[in-house]
């Protein structure tokens, strides 16, 4: 005789057990065993049968819920814990023969480990799929949000209870409350990664954000918990110092030895096959471990999960491996199993103190919201401020774990389990929901954070991702970068992205050549090796990472974007579709490209260029070979008339100003006065141009004055009345300077521009680039176009 607590009912009961346990029945048309049981009964004995039955129920119904319920914005996670409910005591199991026959007590261990190992398969995947890195590169103001949005409704939420601590009837009761402010205070990464999966936000600008937020949330929380370890355990201490060392050990030990492995595997290639089961056996004993240390036991694969380099090969090598089975079958397992423990019907009528509990979460959850919105108002649209509020309040499966393993436990009782999972259950319901209708998926890569020249912080290092699409832009990427001019003081990072179109193979491909040894006939290896040399070059100043993407052009777009955002780079470089000859003449033009570049100045997080070479722009190292006195000197002219597109095109030029072997001209085109012009417009509309002209005027004096002490910049202004006596000074200078920078200045209306918008033939390169770009223009100079990054506004 056994005791047993039921999955599927709130009281225990006496169950007998046969020993040996039947495996396997003889079958439903085989004579029963025994004298007066049905077969289809006997067939239900047989341990594989029935976990096997078990399995398929849930699985089926799950995924047959969601199939309808998807439609209706509902997350594959609400679709999991209604199938619970309805398998559970809630619906289906106060029928006798499905209790005792589909579901019953003596199958439940079975079904119980199966579910257990899902959710640490589940856990494991969620870390390997984490960049660690993220947290390095959080920002300030997502530290500290991070940080607050545990502590202050934590802090809150406990200052609420003791105000009402006499509505708690007992002892027990209390430390309930306490136990679910704390979680109600969390946000875990496992709930935000799989709900931004779910909702399709991974890479975008908030989902990142999103991630970044709740990974410092989820180490937060996990150092409370360490510490309550200590407190409330009699070997509190030496069960978090190993817990700890166990965490350290997977980074400082492990992790090395995982990226010794990438590193011996050659690029293009799989890691060897051995690798994954290997690193599965590691999860299994961090799980037993963890379990000995009475923390949660699909914590240990987790941590380990965050020490696998991410991506290719390794990462990507185990998340292919147990993705599918793990998200379409052991995922839902537990999540089902896990809601079927609790009787949500009787809750309503048996359960005492709902008021003071229910108020309890609804307090924490308030209070967290609106510490997290109060807090990302200053420096995020409001819409955006509201979305990410939300996601900061999200529970899942993270939550229903712990409640799970309490309830098993008996550290909490049945209708305090059954309160907190109807709790996660309408959190899981409303929120995506909202983040759905809130969120403009048009603004994938908006930038809530600056990352362009004109913002950057002096000594601070500037990061450029250039991108090759065929090899005869590799030196034109280059000789713009060293137009950066990188110092010590002021470094250069550099992110070479070669795009590849995807042919002959139906999956997309991406490459760090960092992680992976480089092969003689890999399709990138022109730009590996150019990149590399143009590091040894400049060893002191600059860093290089080159990448590799091959897909479909019509996701190029999204492949530079992410890379972008990932590498937080402040300048994208993008070759122009068209190639001109030695003789300044079209050879071709590639629309496919064309409509590459339109698509990323359309969604990138950063500041864009867009960069053509004609062939008289020349590398400084070919000629001057360090000499403090060269014998050519370049000619580099900045058209500036204003606006953010030119304000980034000067701070490009300022850059470049520092190169003894070049002469810089800012050539400032104002517009000349016109009394009856002026009078043409309303009061407010040349009041805004005034002020918008005094700030352009101020940028100009500044940029001016930080070069003011070099000889090689000449400044010159020319008065224009409209748009085609621009057009006859840049056709007199055009063969004057090896290399032009101009801003895009797109959608933007002036009375030096007027009247060419409508002539323009290449749109993405704004008028003044349109010009330079014209095939009637006889000249063999260089044009680089640049857009000033696209803020959202607040």
């Amino acid at each position: 005789m056994s005791k047993v607590a039921s999955n599927v009912s709130f009281t225990d009961e006496q169950v007998c057990y046969t020993f040996p346990a039947r495996l396997r029945s003889g079958g439903v048309f085989s004579p029963a065993e025994r004298l007066g049981v049905p077969p289809l009964d006997d067939f239900f004995t047989g341990t594989v049968q029935l976990l096997n039955i078990q399995i398929l129920m849930i699985v089926i119904l799950s995924n047959l819920l969601h199939f309808f319920l998807h439609r209706l914005g509902i997350i594959s996670f609400t679709s999991q814990c209604l199938a619970g409910v309805i398998l559970g005591p809630t619906i289906l199991a106060k029928y006798d023969y499905y209790r005792d026959h589909i579901f019953p007590q003596k199958s439940q261990d079975a079904l119980v480990v199966t579910a257990n190992m899902g959710y640490s398969m589940f856990m494991f995947l969620t870390g390997v799929k984490m960049d660690f890195g993220m947290l390095l590169r959080s920002g300030r103001k997502v530290m500290i949000l991070g940080i607050a949005t545990v502590l202050l409704p934590y802090m809150i939420g406990l200052g609420f209870q003791f105000t009402r601590i006499e509505a708690a009837p007992g002892l027990l009761e209390r430390m309930q409350i306490i136990g679910s402010t704390a979680i109600q205070s969390m946000t875990t990464f496992p709930v935000v990664s799989h709900l931004m999966t779910e909702l399709k936000l991974t890479n975008t600008e908030l989902g990142r954000l999103a991630l970044s937020t709740s990974l410092i949330s989820g180490i937060v929380a996990a150092s409370l918990e360490l510490g309550a370890t200590i407190i409330t355990q009699i070997r509190g201490v030496l069960n978090a110092g190993l817990t700890l060392g166990s965490a350290l050990f997977a980074a400082f030990v492990l992790r090395p030895i995982m990226v010794w492995v990438i590193g011996q595997t050659p690029e293009g290639q799989k890691v060897h096959p051995a690798c994954v089961p290997l690193l599965f056996a590691v999860a299994v004993v961090y799980e037993i471990f963890f379990d000995a240390m009475n923390q949660s036991p699909a914590m240990g694969p987790f941590v380990l999960g965050l020490a696998v380099p991410p991506g290719p090969p390794l990462g990507s090598a185990v998340v292919q491996s147990m993705e599918t089975v793990t998200t379409s079958v052991f995922f839902p397992l537990f999540v089902v199993t896990a809601v079927m423990r609790g009787d949500l019907a009787s809750f309503f009528w048996e359960f005492d103190n709902k008021g003071y509990y229910g108020s309890s979460l609804v307090m924490a959850t308030v209070t967290k919201f609106l510490v997290c919105l109060f807090l990302s108002l200053p420096w995020m649209p409001r819409r955006d401020s509201v979305v990410l509020s939300l996601i900061m309040c999200s529970k899942g499966v993270y939550e229903l774990s712990v409640y799970t393993f309490h309830r098993d436990t008996t550290s909490i009782n049945e209708g305090y389990f059954s309160l907190n999972v109807v709790a996660i259950f309408i959190n899981t319901v409303i929120i995506p929901i909202l983040i759905k209708h809130l969120y403009d998926p048009s603004r994938k890569y908006a930038g809530y954070q600056s990352r362009n020249l004109f913002s950057l912080k002096p000594r601070t290092e500037l990061r450029v991702l250039p991108c090759i699409y065929k090899p005869d832009h590799i030196i034109s990427a280059i000789n713009l970068l060293d137009l950066t001019c990188p110092t010590q003081d002021n470094p250069l990072g550099v992110y070479a992205l070669h795009l590849v179109e995807l042919v002959g193979r139906a999956t997309p491909v991406f490459v760090s050549h960092q992680k992976q040894k480089p092969v003689s006939d890999s399709c990138s290896i022109d730009v590996i090796l150019a990149f590399n040399q143009y590091e040894r070059r400049t060893a002191t100043t600059t860093t290089v990472g080159t990448f590799t993407s091959i897909s479909h052009h019509r996701f190029m777009s999204d492949d530079i974007c992410t890379l972008a955002l990932d590498k937080e780079v402040s300048l994208l470089l993008l070759p122009f579709h068209v190639k001109w000859g030695a003789d300044g003449r079209v050879e071709c033009a590639d629309n496919s490209f064309r409509i590459v570049n339109s698509k990323v100045l359309e969604r990138a997080p950063c500041s864009v260029g867009i960069f053509f070479d004609r062939g008289s722009f020349v590398s400084r190292q070919t000629t001057s070979d360090g000499d403090d006195q060269p014998d050519h000197f370049y000619s580099v002219c900045v058209i500036y008339m204003g606006g953010g597109d030119d304000h980034e095109a000067l701070c490009f030029a300022m850059r470049a100003a520092r190169e003894p072997s070049l002469r810089l001209t800012i050539l400032h085109l104002v517009p000349s006065d016109d009394d009856d012009d002026d009078m043409s417009v309303s009061r407010r509309r040349n009041a805004r141009m005034a002020s918008e002209r005094l700030y352009d005027e101020v940028v100009l004096k500044e940029a001016m004055k930080g070069i003011s002490g070099l000889a090689n910049v000449r400044y010159e202004e020319h008065a224009v009345e409209d748009g085609p006596q621009t057009a006859l000074l840049v056709r007199e200078i055009a063969n004057e300077h090896d290399l032009f920078v101009v801003g895009r200045r797109h959608g933007l209306d002036s009375k030096q521009t007027m009247g060419l918008t409508e002539w323009s033939e290449f749109p993405e390169l704004g008028v003044v680039g349109d010009l330079l770009a014209s095939p009637d223009l006889e000249t063999k100079t260089s044009v680089l176009v640049v857009q000033q990054q696209k803020q959202v506004k607040k």
